[in-house]
């Protein structure tokens, strides 16, 4: 029996002027100011932007369940709630991207359009035991490294090349703040259980992926996706694993693009 207590996330939610609810949920190892640069957003969008388990102001994980993505999205589902919102947009980034998947697929009626960017995590299939080993090693450093272990792994953002100087160094120092338990925990109970590959089938919500292309190790996954589920919508441009901070403004005219359809 699950006897852990509820997750609870901290946030940032607009004012309700009217507009129609867009939330948006960052990857790991970053927080809530990876949509900066997205702030255009607001001008058709009410913004709710929330912080991952141990990112942020969000507490750190107490039990190994709550770290686990059916913890996330029922603590987002008690949120959503909470602000008196019937059905809101959705939009995940990395793994931001498997946590809004799933949202949309655990509660349709609550999801009126969902955007996710390049997650393999998300739509990978069965791990081999040398990628099960590799995240075993990364989640062994971080727990005996501590906080000098955060900025040796690959998507720290101080290693990333396409971000706005102010921006990097901002995600940096928050990155370098975040409890590497926290995030240790997210790796060992949120990343094996990411995956949505299985599901997509039954996912009823207009969806779109941003693909951003110069990722090559998502193409894969991207092409895959085509492939075998035609009916969710593609759009690629010119940008990286962040493609919402490397093509902001194309990101942002594409999101009130296909949202616009669905509001």
């Amino acid at each position: 029996m699950n006897t852990a207590p509820s997750l609870t996330l901290a946030y940032e939610a607009a004012p309700d002027t009217g507009l129609p609810p867009l939330l948006l949920v960052h990857g790991l190892l970053v927080g809530r100011d990876i949509w900066a640069p997205n702030s255009g957003l607001s001008r058709q969008f009410r913004l709710v932007r929330v912080d991952l388990p141990g990112h942020g102001q969000s507490p750190i994980p107490q039990a190994p369940e709550q770290a686990q993505p059916g913890a996330i999205v029922a603590a987002l589902e008690r949120l959503r709630k909470s602000l008196g919102i019937a059905q809101w947009h959705l939009c995940g980034q990395s793994f931001g991207a498997g946590i809004v998947l799933r949202c949309a697929l655990d509660h349709p009626d609550a999801c009126k359009g969902l955007i996710f960017t390049n997650a393999n995590a998300a739509l990978r299939g069965p791990e081999s035991e040398a990628q099960l080993e590799v995240r075993r090693g990364l989640i062994a450093e971080l727990r005996a490294g501590g906080q000098s272990a955060l900025r040796k792994l690959p998507y720290h953002p101080a290693h990333a090349r396409r971000f706005p100087p102010g921006l990097r160094q901002r995600l940096s120092d928050h990155a370098d703040n975040i409890s590497p338990e926290g995030l240790a925990l997210l790796m060992q109970e949120a990343l094996p259980r990411l995956s949505v590959r299985d599901r997509l089938d039954a996912l009823s919500v207009p969806t779109l992926l941003i693909n951003g292309l110069y990722e090559k190790k998502f193409q894969p996954s991207r092409d895959w996706l085509a492939e075998t589920h035609p009916k969710i919508a593609i759009t690629d441009l010119p940008g990286g694993h962040s493609v919402n901070v490397d093509c902001a403004e194309a990101f942002d005219t594409t999101v009130k693009a296909f949202l616009r359809k669905h509001m």
